[in-house]
């Protein structure tokens, strides 16, 4: 008989040894909706004019359903008395439709706002609406399988790669995960019809992901009985772990960050900042702790029925088809990444991390470096232009230039990889001294662009932390850790790719990108990139620009008609 506090222990012990890769993995479940989605409510609630000397974004806000924006979208009243079709579906499509899509409630919420309009709106429209059905029903659950699967692994071996999540995905299983998921959610929702029996299947039920992590050929009739004969007087005993940490590890820390955040709002006056502080603060306590936790506790609780079902030797104990998963857990320090301590018959059943083999401390040729440099402002270019659709809902070149790229993002990374390779042992020192290299080369593009364009591309005046605003510390901190993935990963990783070519091929490749920039340059001098979603403002007009006329006819779109302002260079 098993124990709620040891298996809480054990647990517990179990999410400090793989903290990161199981934070990453809950993550994950949040982001996609598959679970623990509570403990990510304060992104999307995120309110930055609550930030001292930041004003509102001009960006509508909604609390509109998915449902809802449809309807807007359709020009559709259910409630007018002439449409009684969807009224009906109104009252009964609407709760199904808000689950379907509640993965994509971030595309719908920017359609809500975005300017796309005719058939480009009902393409995109009928695109979120599949979109999010295929998937809700075709990968999320397979996604929480797959989450189980890391979490046995992680429960016997160190160095388990958050790979394992992408585990029932593979050849073979998929669609029998996808099928038994589906029977287990069908199953469950006619159960909700009788509004008793709901609560009693949820638990009755609650071990169909965990055996399907185990045994992904298992039959949907067999994993539904096995999960009733584990769970069979367990149901009360496994809600009282939920109320545990229902109450100890979401109720009373809200409560406390919730009473000093009044406190604090009380003697600072800043109210509104510091109650969002409090829920942020409980968001990231769920994020970095409850939610791996509570899921490696139950991945616990799972290896303690199994093995009660194999004591007993019933009947279906025979789906259990990985014996390794009965082992005890790993004591003593983990072993550095590569080092395996099982034999080899067993590498198969394990998904393990493996070092990169990538050499960040690597000597870039001239080529590389012209090469790298276009490959980071074509990264930046649809960095930049994705934010841009999101945020306003329009397609816009951003940048002085007419060419996918954004010559700011390539030199920043360029000057990284030359100028800070003594710091790359120090990932604080890199991501620190990339912060005011990457400042100094935006400071100084805001300053050039001004003194010969007259036109201010971007203007951070309202951003907390800024300099004559032309840079200001969000921006840096997302350069910041930019460079660091530049230095550490994808530097050397696409000078790898690069690598690959002849030197023959790189020259022609560089000296076709150099004549290419070079003629945009020129054009662009001569017809400058401008407009709405380019430029926030003009200092000056130099002979021969005209910026975008006010509705009225008189003067240069004011900034509060331009796109919304963004941490983002359109350089």
């Amino acid at each position: 008989m098993w124990n709620r506090k040891e298996i809480k222990r054990r647990g517990k012990r179990q999410f400090l040894r793989n903290w990161w890769a199981t934070v990453a993995v809950c993550f994950l479940l949040a982001f996609a909706g598959a679970e623990f989605t509570d403990s990510v409510g304060f992104i999307r609630e995120l309110d930055l004019s609550a930030i001292p000397g930041s004003e509102p974004v001009a960006m509508e806000s909604t609390q509109l359903s998915n449902w809802d924006i449809l309807l807007k979208w359709l020009e559709v009243d259910p409630m007018d008395g002439t449409h009684p079709l969807w009224l009906a579906a109104d009252q009964s499509v609407q709760p199904v439709f808000e689950v379907l899509t509640q993965p994509f409630s971030a595309f719908f919420a920017f359609l809500d706002r975005s300017q796309f309009t005719g058939w480009t709106g009902v393409t995109l429209m009928v695109i979120g609406v599949l979109g999010g059905v295929w998937f809700t029903v075709w990968v999320v659950g397979v996604l929480a399988v797959g989450a189980r699967r890391y979490l046995l692994e992680s429960r016997v071996r160190d160095r388990i790669s958050i790979s394992a999540l992408f585990f029932p995905f593979g050849r073979g299983r998929w669609w029998n995960c996808l099928w038994v998921m589906l029977v287990k959610g069908g199953c469950t929702l006619l159960w909700s019809l009788t509004v008793v029996g709901l609560p009693i299947k949820l638990y009755s039920y609650r071990m169909v992901p965990y055996i399907l992590a185990e045994n992904p050929a298992v039959k949907a009739r067999e994993a539904i009985t096995l999960s009733r004969q584990m769970m069979a007087g367990q149901k009360w005993r496994c809600f009282v772990v939920d109320l545990t940490f229902y109450l100890h590890w979401t109720v009373l820390p809200l409560a406390l960050f919730q009473a000093v955040g009044a406190a604090a709002g009380l003697y600072t006056g800043e109210t509104a900042l510091c109650a969002y502080l409090a829920t942020v603060t409980a968001g990231l306590l769920s994020i970095f702790f409850v939610n791996g936790y509570k899921a490696a506790t139950f991945a616990q609780l799972y290896v303690a029925l199994r093995q009660d079902q194999l004591d007993r030797k019933t009947e279906l104990s025979r789906l259990f088809t990985v014996p390794a998963f009965g082992d005890e857990a790993p004591s003593g320090p983990r072993p550095r990444v590569g080092e395996r301590t099982i034999p080899a018959g067993e590498e198969d059943v394990f998904h393990y991390a493996e070092r990169l083999k990538l050499d960040y401390g690597r000597k870039y040729t001239i080529r590389t470096l012209v090469l790298l440099f276009f490959a980071f402002s074509l990264v930046g270019w649809v960095w930049e232009v994705a934010l841009h659709i999101v945020q306003a809902g329009v397609f816009a070149n951003r940048g002085t230039l007419f060419g996918p790229w954004l010559p700011i993002y390539g030199t920043g990374g360029v000057a990284v990889l030359i100028l800070l390779k003594k710091c790359f042992k120090s990932v604080p020192l890199t991501f620190v001294s990339s912060m005011v290299i990457c400042s100094i080369i935006e400071y100084g593009s805001s300053w050039w662009l001004e003194y010969t364009k007259g036109v201010r591309y971007w203007d951070y005046s309202n951003y907390f932390m800024n300099l004559n605003g032309r840079i200001c510390l969000e921006g840096a901190l997302v350069f910041g850790l930019g460079c660091c993935a530049v230095v550490y990963f994808a530097g050397p990783l696409v000078a790898g790719q690069i690598d690959r070519l002849s030197p023959r091929r790189q020259t022609a490749l560089c000296l076709l990108l150099l004549a290419l920039y070079g003629a945009d340059n020129v054009y662009s001098t001569l017809h400058p990139n401008v407009g709405e979603g380019i430029t926030e403002g003009a200092a000056t007009q130099p002979a021969g620009w005209q910026l975008p006329a006010s509705p009225e006819g008189e003067g240069p779109v004011p900034l509060s008609q331009t796109w919304e302002q963004s941490p983002s260079k359109a350089v």
